[in-house]
């Protein structure tokens, strides 16, 4: 498996897209992963009135947004991720857009908690086929210099969406709250919040044309016509094994800032609501471009210094992200909802989004660094795997619960939300040091071999 590592980097390679084509492809994933953010997270502006009307608590709430979600993409992100790295890419993600487009549509369609959250499952089986299969299309696109700048913007499209959720989404809500309920051909009647789970969802058919009109590129590392073939599973998972030190604690630090990401993602217009007496429409609005302009400002400044600290000779650079966003983290995290006034909230709401933001266009560059080419959509898999299921499924539920149950008041969602903050950059914080220093001596290893 070495070899494969080393001929990844000089033997077999292949011209390069040209740069416009492996822009123009970069940037239309970006806007799919955009889109996959939108549907995921338009259920965090309809929590007030999906309780209402199917008589659910915030710990429902809470395991419709994550655990329904993560559950199926987390189990379906290593088999999907495994076809990726053997057959046509392109028609993977196409095939991944339509399913989470139809089952988001489907959410509005849900009459009872059941429905609600086996449609979420399907949401998250779709787009467990976006990510894995784009990290690799972009690593086969771009040199080793270049590509973190290039999942950068490729990355960009979580804190796009989100924003685009919650300033689209807020639109939608307040055009169908006035409606109340509606009565649509062959749907029937549908309340309000139904009927913006189907238009969020209706766009998919267009991307899938778009992405089927993709060619897919060489991949590097592998001699021109040979068969790509699926490195056995057994044989793929002892070499990740065998790089546990330096896989696992980098995935774990990227899991922490997922997980209080999803927690603020999932419970901010809540606690704007309840804390400081914002409307849907305000929180919508003011969230919303917080996120679309400081999340995705994070990312691209986290491609631009981790690519020019690395061509000045760091080749930590991409991991050494981790390490500085949980520094400057942790004040902002034990502060954010305690504060009084609702604007220095909101203020310090956009410090984290762009601190979150610095690492994570460039994690996977770093993973890609030392990884063969036939085990890059695994590795992002796997990275995707612990996300999901530690930093998804799990972040916004313990907020939840400390909610209901450690304090038993939906007012102190503030203090929740600020315990989980700290917990998560402490602990991200101390791995992150060690997955750096473990990233060093891996490079090293593989140098010699």
């Amino acid at each position: 498996m070495t070899s494969d590592t080393r001929s990844d980097r000089k033997e077999h390679e292949h011209e390069w897209p040209k740069p416009a084509y492996a822009w123009y492809m970069t940037f239309l994933l970006m806007v799919l992963y955009m889109f996959s953010f939108l549907d995921r997270t338009i259920i965090v502006l309809l929590i007030e009135p999906i309780k209402r009307d199917l008589q659910l608590t915030d710990t429902h709430v809470s395991l419709l947004y994550g655990l329904a979600f993560a559950i199926f993409y987390t189990i379906m992100g290593i088999p999907i991720a495994r076809l990726a790295d053997s057959k046509n890419r392109r028609s993977i993600v196409a095939v991944g857009v339509l399913v989470w487009s139809a089952m988001t549509a489907a959410c509005g369609l849900a009459k009872d908690f059941g429905q609600l959250f086996l449609a979420r499952i399907g949401v998250g089986v779709g787009e467990a086929a976006l990510s894995p299969a784009a990290y690799s299309l972009i690593s086969d696109s771009f040199p080793e210099e270049k590509r973190a700048r290039a999942m950068s913007v490729y990355t960009m499209g979580l804190y796009l969406g989100v924003g685009m959720a919650l300033l689209l989404g807020g639109a939608v809500i307040e055009w169908v709250a006035t409606m109340d309920t509606v009565s649509l051909p062959v749907l029937g009647e549908m309340y309000s919040w139904q009927l913006t789970f189907v238009i969020v969802g209706a766009p998919g058919l267009v991307f899938f044309v778009l992405v089927m009109a993709l060619r897919e590129p060489a991949r590097q590392g592998i001699a021109l016509g040979a068969r790509v073939q699926v490195i056995p599973l057994g044989e793929a998972m002892g070499w990740f094994l065998q790089r546990k030190r330096f896989y696992l604690s980098f995935y774990l630090a990227m899991t922490f800032i997922t997980l209080y990401s999803y927690s603020l993602t999932a419970w901010t217009p809540s606690f704007f609501i309840r804390t400081h007496d914002w409307t849907t429409l305000q929180v919508s609005q003011n969230y919303g471009m917080v996120m679309l302009i400081f999340g995705p400002a994070g990312i691209l400044a986290g491609g631009w210094l981790a690519s020019r600290q690395f061509r000045r000779g760091d080749e930590l650079a991409n991991a050494r992200m981790a390490t500085y966003a949980f520094l400057g983290l942790l004040i902002p995290a034990a502060t954010m909802t305690l504060v009084d006034s609702a604007w220095v909230s909101l203020g310090l709401v956009a410090v984290i989004k762009f601190l979150s933001g610095l690492p994570l266009g460039v994690a996977m560059a770093a993973v890609h660094e030392v990884t063969p080419n036939r085990l890059r959509a695994q590795a992002a898999a796997i990275y995707l795997f612990l996300l999901n299921i530690l930093g998804l499924g799990t972040g916004p539920t313990i907020v939840a619960l400390l909610t209901d149950y450690a304090f038993g008041d939906p007012a102190a969602l503030r203090y929740s939300l600020a315990i989980v903050g700290v917990g998560a950059c402490l602990a991200g914080l101390l791995l992150s040091v060690y997955a750096t220093g473990q990233l060093r001596i891996l490079k090293q290893e593989l140098a010699r071999a």
